[in-house]
């Protein structure tokens, strides 16, 4: 796994580059993720469960965080409110991946603390400016797409 951010850091970038968390059991999507990540000048951690998300998160804070609602052990949602739950990951914007577009799975996915909620297949373009608009942002701003600013 480190292996894959140590490959990204060879680039050299006059900014930062960010760091962006893909966790789904499906290792197609997250080849996928990755590959338009990747082009579009991002580094992407990718893992494929619950456990190994919340591990990599003892090690690395990304950017984002793509997140699966179903996966094995422990569903995406309640891997989200364990990271907001934890102060060195709350600030992180977490956005749900799921193949349900019902309005109660967006609110389960609000109520756990996601930023923002996108479904299954989804366009490369979508993925970036889900990118873009959480990674071009403030702290604050960040923590979520839902919350309406004061």
């Amino acid at each position: 796994m480190f292996d894959l951010l140590a490959r990204g850091a060879s680039k050299v970038t006059s900014t930062p580059q960010k760091v962006i968390m893909v966790v789904d059991d499906s290792q197609t999507v997250r080849n996928i993720m990755a590959l338009i990540l990747h082009r579009a000048g991002y580094r992407s951690v990718r893992v494929e469960s619950a456990m190994e998300a919340l591990h990599t998160l003892s090690q690395l804070i990304p950017d984002l965080i793509f997140l699966d609602i179903t996966l094995p052990g422990m569903d995406g949602l309640d891997v989200c409110k364990i990271i907001k739950e934890n102060k060195a990951t709350k600030h992180v914007p977490v956005v749900m991946l799921s193949g349900n577009d019902e309005v109660f799975d967006k609110v389960m996915g609000r109520l756990a603390g996601a930023s923002d909620y996108l479904t299954k297949p989804f366009e490369p373009e979508t993925i970036l400016k889900c990118v873009e608009s959480f990674c071009g942002q403030n702290k604050r701003v960040q923590e979520g797409l839902w919350r309406r600013p004061q």
